[in-house]
């Protein structure tokens, strides 16, 4: 199989906090009034995305696998299902107050779990996020504010700017602030325990349900607040989890890259550029996710641009 770079079409999906006017920032025209997520390379059931570009176009990753699982995932990657998956979030509001199970506690509720991590592309003025517990907030304040809905006493607001990196293991209650949009990199699963919502209601004006029993076993209460969210960027690693890496990578000019191991995604999150491999070409924007699989030898990127280069963790591999 002659592998190239892989483009995406994404799949849109409509939430009550989403809008249109944070997209056009990308330059981007989107389906449906409250456009919340654009699901850039997924082969969830919820939004399943096909290749744009070249003779694989319309293929899903699925099919892509079952093509040439080695050459495609890497020879040392036992998954049969695309471990990782990437979307844009545009916060025209603020998203509800949530947390993800990690995979013990997703398994005894028979859902994936979800780790993930959050480069902020733009923020507006003032914006924020709810970020982790405050400090003595153990699991008997935490189950007595859930109950009496005080649960905004209990955690962390913290200012956020465009080039921030937020991760986000499972376990950490956060909440993305209005006027925020950002890349998510994340594991293959979309379980969310919502545990606060802002009172707000649907198209029938229903609230939309809560979570609090699965939160509260969900949430760890033990976790460390990063330092910053800050990053030198330079070239290094941002993120290592027992399911991904996340490294930050620049493109100035002309750059050769080798292959390696395992297939690998660029997320761009500044500028603009080409990457060419296998005969084919593939063109780069601000949030646009290409993906490289494992057996496509050296690869030519040029233009000026920087990108989050997201590894599936040798952890997850042996």
């Amino acid at each position: 199989m002659k592998w190239y770079p892989l483009l995406f079409n994404p799949v849109y999906q409509e939430i009550i906090w989403g809008g249109r006017q944070l997209w056009r920032l990308m330059g981007r025209e989107v389906p449906y009034e409250r456009t919340a997520e654009s699901w850039e390379l997924s082969s969830h059931p919820k939004g399943i995305t096909t290749v744009a570009n070249g003779p694989l176009q319309g293929k899903t990753l699925s099919e892509l696998i079952r093509i040439d699982p080695a050459g495609f995932l890497g020879k040392d990657n036992p998954e049969a299902i695309f471990p990782l998956l990437v979307k844009i979030i545009g916060a025209q509001r603020d998203l509800s107050v949530q947390v993800h199970p990690d995979d013990e506690v997703g398994r005894k509720h028979g859902v994936p779990g979800k780790t993930e991590a959050w480069y902020i592309l733009s923020a507006a003025e003032n914006s924020r996020i709810i970020y982790g517990l405050k400090p003595g907030v153990n699991q008997e304040r935490l189950a007595l504010a859930l109950e009496t809905g005080e649960l905004l006493s209990c955690v962390n607001e913290i200012p956020v700017q465009a080039g921030d990196f937020v991760p986000i293991p499972a376990g950490c209650i956060h909440a993305l602030g209005a006027g925020i949009l950002v890349a998510e990199l994340q594991q293959n699963s979309d379980t969310t325990y919502r545990l606060y919502d802002w009172g707000r209601t649907d198209a029938e004006g229903k609230p939309r349900p809560l979570h609090l029993q699965e939160g509260l076993e969900a949430i760890n209460c033990e976790l460390p607040l990063p330092v910053s969210f800050k990053h030198s960027r330079e070239e290094g690693l941002l993120f290592d989890d027992e399911h991904f890496t996340i490294s930050w990578r620049r493109v100035q000019g002309t750059r050769q890259i080798q292959a390696g191991s395992s297939f690998s995604i660029w997320t761009v999150v500044e500028g603009n550029g080409l990457v060419a491999a296998g005969g084919q070409e593939a063109p780069l924007v601000q949030g646009s996710s290409i993906l490289l699989p494992a057996g496509i030898g050296e690869t030519t990127a040029t233009g000026e641009f920087s990108f989050l280069l997201t590894l599936p963790s040798i952890r997850s591999i042996n």
